[in-house]
């Protein structure tokens, strides 16, 4: 049976990306949840042969620990799925004003610090998941205050204050990979886009021109490019890009080629493009 890896506990916005997608996979498969990302990311490959984890937010912009071990592995993406993303605010009180902690999940925190910051006299304690701020709502003996994942406050019955929607931008959405060991197999029908990291190993000037000219000539789209430090010398930064297409079409091939004589370049994957909705989430597994 194939396992597949992801951040836990059930109901996260992470379980219910990768149940999205395993409910149009016509396999048996069992998901794992474990505590962290890094801790998602390393079962991958070893105890869990994929893995669905977040790599993008509408308003936090890019998840920086999924980007850090992406550089290191020798994973693929295999897949994308784009998620609706919503917050709400539950108590264990019947007022906001008699609140004295929120618990909230790091990434969650910058997506609803609107409202957040709007609140006065609360100690924040940031945690690793939103169902993990839950979790500690229910365990605390003060008034205090969790924000969750708009799709379990349906099963939130305590007679509390509860607010329905926290979240910054009214469409916000999250990009999930899903990772394994083998990459994906090209389907000419498909429309595709392909992940990219181009390290800057001997510090040559004119990186970030070199990558752009080389796409731009072939009128190959970039859809993204995000830096992120070598983490060796500051000022030195590698580059994780998307452009549109197949790692295996002419053109794309021809503009990596040209990269990689002065720059080492390492190919992701190559993965179908989400489609901008979310599919039911039902499955077998």
């Amino acid at each position: 049976m194939t396992v597949v890896a992801t951040l836990g506990p059930k109901d996260t916005f992470s379980d219910m990306a990768t149940r999205s997608y395993l409910a149009r996979q016509n396999t048996q498969c069992r998901v794992t949840y474990y505590p962290t990302l890094k801790m998602a990311f390393s079962a991958i490959g070893n105890e869990a042969d994929w893995g669905v984890l977040p790599i993008e937010n509408l308003s936090e912009g890019y998840v920086q620990v999924v980007l850090d071990e992406l550089m290191a592995t020798d994973l693929y993406i295999r897949d994308e799925i784009l998620l609706p993303i919503k917050f709400a605010l539950v108590t264990n009180c019947s007022r906001l004003a008699e609140v004295r902690s929120l618990y909230v999940q790091f990434v969650a925190h910058g997506q609803c610090s609107e409202f957040i910051e709007s609140l006065t006299g609360i100690t924040i304690h940031n945690t690793q998941s939103n169902m993990l701020s839950l979790q500690a709502l229910e365990e605390s003996a003060e008034p205090a205050a969790a924000v969750i994942p708009h799709h379990v406050l349906k099963d939130w019955h305590h007679d509390c204050f509860s607010i329905d929607n926290v979240t910054d931008f009214a469409h916000n959405q999250t990009r999930f990979l899903v990772l394994g060991k083998e990459p994906q197999i090209i389907d000419p029908a498909l429309s595709y886009k392909t992940t990219l990291v181009v390290r800057d190993d001997h510090d040559k000037p004119g990186v970030l021109g070199s990558i752009v000219t080389a796409f731009s000539d072939r009128r190959i789209n970039m859809t993204s490019i995000m830096s992120r430090p070598t983490k060796s010398q500051l000022g030195k930064y590698h580059f994780f890009i998307d452009v549109e297409g197949h790692c295996e079409q002419a053109d794309i091939a021809a503009a990596i080629e040209q990269i990689n004589h002065q720059y080492r370049v390492k190919v992701l994957g190559s993965y179908q493009v989400a489609e901008n909705k979310v599919q039911p989430v039902a499955s077998t597994c």
